[in-house]
């Protein structure tokens, strides 16, 4: 078997579009009553329109398609096979198939629910989408046969992908423009954003002996030139970061010295010897070469894009940054709605119990819910964070690098939009499992969301 084929790339882009489990659930009564599980299902939810090939069907998932799941994500964690029974490592992966299988159903029956309509034109392109990203048709059959996926395999997760990202763009437009008069109370409350301090570059000598500055200051009084300079600080101070450099410290910013020492050289003069002045760690001879005053941005002044793009209003800008703040809040409030709605329609057979089953008892958890997400390696018993995963190999266009593969995160719980992670095994980790609450939008304020995948290579 060749393994280059069966990779992390490859297997990432095949079962890129699964969603990996979610944050904390919380159980919420909408009136209805519980289904029962038939004695050859593992799960059951409340809606009949979800209807997945090989998964679901009237919202059933029968034992034949879990074991077929079952099977496709060992091959997604770099296992041949499934672990037997008796193997710790056959619940672990149990738990994580059960988890991603539910809600995997949950996100068909919110497209319903939401009454999204999907072209077969749609769902082909977004199939497309997942076949260009390898080199080759061949390449990509291999490795959709070595992950255990058959060609309609593929194609609902084409579909699936489509649905999720239908849903976010949903959510995320729902929240409306805004206002000048939020993006200036927001500018007059953090002016200190837009505020770039007074700089200067200065010429320095320090000691602790005050008769050796005193003799660095006849000597720059007589000849204050920076050949005398580089001489004398290389005499007299002891600074290590300027007495080879003349002296020279630029970028000074208020704040840099301590006092007296710090007032003195944003007040001195420009082209000045100034000295001596003593603080705690010792006496000080210097004199400014350059001063630039404090600048402030205007709410209505055109700045150059943190991103390198064209020229933008620092008002458009906090625009942009407060809109996508309340697009993460959104997805953060969804994701809630999302997990306590389909929670409470779903039941499971006693032997496939997870977080996500209504009559789920909570009790022997797989990963410790109070710790942050696990790290490269293993280490750590914390939960995975939560994602929706989408991974391509990187480029020099995203900034990344060639063979190296990136994920973009979005979902409940996602990263900004635009960020990505790169593609992190979680080798030896438990499955995902719940977090507590509040957790789960931890990441909503800018920080990139790890996102557990295969492992092995």
């Amino acid at each position: 078997m060749s393994r280059g084929l069966f990779s992390k790339r490859n297997i990432a882009i095949l079962f890129g579009a699964t969603l990996v489990a979610m944050v904390v659930v919380v159980a919420v009564a909408v009136g209805l009553g519980h289904p029962n599980v038939p004695s050859d299902d593992v799960a059951v939810i409340d809606d009949s329109s979800i209807d997945m090939p090989g998964m679901f069907e009237d919202g059933a998932m029968s034992k034949a398609n879990f074991d077929r799941f079952l099977l496709q994500t060992a091959k997604q964690n770099n296992l041949q096979q499934v672990p037997q029974p008796s193997d710790p490592q056959y619940k672990q992966l149990k738990d994580q198939a059960m988890q991603s299988a539910l809600q995997i159903g949950w996100i068909v029956g919110e497209g319903e629910r939401q009454g999204l309509d999907l072209t077969d034109t749609q769902i082909q392109q977004s199939l497309q989408q997942i076949k260009s990203q390898f080199k080759s048709q061949e390449e990509y059959e291999k490795a959709r046969d070595q992950a255990g996926l058959t060609e309609a395999d593929v194609l609902v997760r084409a579909r699936l992908q489509l649905i999720q990202n239908k849903i976010q763009e949903n959510v995320q437009n729902s929240v409306g423009n805004v206002s000048d008069s939020d993006a200036r109370d927001y500018y007059d409350a953090n002016k200190q954003q837009f505020t770039q301090p007074a700089k200067r570059t200065i010429r320095v000598i320090q000691n602790k002996d005050a008769n050796a500055v005193n003799q660095a200051l006849a000597a720059l009084r007589a000849d204050d030139s920076a050949a005398n300079w580089k001489k004398v600080a290389t005499q007299y101070s002891t600074d290590p970061t300027s007495k080879d450099k003349g002296g020279l410290r630029t970028d000074v910013v208020p704040g840099s010295f301590q006092q007296p020492l710090d007032d003195d050289v944003f007040n001195a003069p420009i082209g000045q010897v100034q000295g001596p002045v003593t603080t705690p760690t010792g006496t000080f001879a210097f004199e400014v070469e350059s001063a630039t005053p404090e600048t402030v941005q205007g709410f209505d002044d055109t700045t150059a894009s943190a991103q390198g793009g064209a020229p933008t209003k620092v008002a458009d800008q906090i625009k942009t940054q407060i809109k996508s703040q309340e697009q993460q809040e959104a997805l953060s409030s969804f994701g809630t709605q999302f997990r306590d709605y389909w929670t409470n329609l779903t039941q499971c057979a006693s032997d496939y119990l997870v977080e996500g089953c209504d009559n789920f008892s909570g009790s022997n958890p797989t990963c410790d819910p109070s710790k942050v997400a696990q790290q490269p390696g293993g280490g750590g018993t914390g939960c995975p964070a939560p994602v929706f995963a989408n991974c391509q190999e990187g480029s020099a266009a995203t900034g990344g690098q060639p063979g190296q593969l990136q994920c973009t995160g979005t979902g409940p719980a996602p990263g900004e939009p635009g960020s990505f992670k790169p593609f992190v095994p979680v080798i030896g980790g438990a499955p995902q499992g719940p977090h507590p609450p509040g957790e789960g939008t931890a990441a909503a304020g800018g920080g990139n969301i790890s996102i557990p995948g295969p492992t092995g290579g």
